[in-house]
Formats: structure tokens, sequence, C-alpha cells
């Protein structure tokens, strides 16, 4: 699936493998990199003004949700670095024992709100990122 905001289609990025490339609306290129396990590049967004985010998985701990680490960079400079929590079930008690939460399909509002982020669990236990045009208001 190729996402176009506002252009004709010889301008929609190409896909990359199976993970499609997103353009926004001012031009730069988000890229997800399909699966990503701990500590593995999870997608980048390659801004006009020649900056990069790109997004890491910090992995997760026993019954903890999985932390998405994003930097900015341009050049060889971090222009700023944080972390985020995707969404995932509190642990439960029950005469059986504690068990787990599950990690929730999260999604995060870029580009104005053109685009979502949607970071789910995979079933081999590494993320996918997926980017994709908002749906249009009625």
């Amino acid at each position: 699936m190729i996402v176009l905001i506002g252009g004709a289609p010889e301008q929609a990025s190409a896909m990359v493998g199976s993970a499609p490339a997103v353009t926004f609306s001012d031009g730069s290129v988000a890229q997800p990199e399909g699966h990503c396990g701990d500590t593995d590049l999870c997608a980048t967004i390659v801004y006009t003004n020649g900056d990069k985010l790109s997004i890491y998985s910090e992995g997760a701990a026993y019954c903890q949700p999985y932390i998405l680490h994003f930097v900015r960079t341009n050049g060889s400079a971090t222009i700023y670095e944080y972390s985020r929590t995707i969404n995932h079930d509190p642990a439960t008690t029950s005469a059986f024992g504690m068990h787990c939460g599950n990690s929730q399909t999260t999604q995060m509002v870029l580009d104005r709100g053109l685009i979502h982020m949607t970071v789910s669990e995979n079933h081999d236990g590494t993320l996918s990122v997926t980017f994709s045009a908002a749906d249009p208001k009625p």
C-alpha cells in the first residue's frame, strides 16, 4: 500500500521490501523497517531540512511494556531524544497466580494529524511499525 497525500501517483514513495514508505505533506519520508527486535531500528523519518528521526525498540522486561526510543539527528549532531512506552495491559493476579498483561496496538499521530504511526507486537515478539494516512473526516 502506498499512501499519497495531495500529489500525483508519480510522486508516491516507492516500496522498499514489504514495508511501504509514506511521504508527509512537507515532503519528508517515513520508512518502516518491518519487524524490529530489541535494540533494532524500527523506522526512520527523513525530513526535508536534512534531519533524521530514528525509532528503535528498547525491548521489554518481563511483564513490562515495550519501549520505543526516538532520536532526531542532523549529521552527527543529536537534536533531541526521548522514549515512549507502547500501550500495555497491567498484570493481573488471581487464585491461579499472576498473569502478565499483553501489548496493545498503539497509534501515534504525526504530520499535524495527517499520518498515523501504528506499532504492534508480532507473534514472534518483535514489533511492527506501519505509517498510514489518517482517515479523512466525513
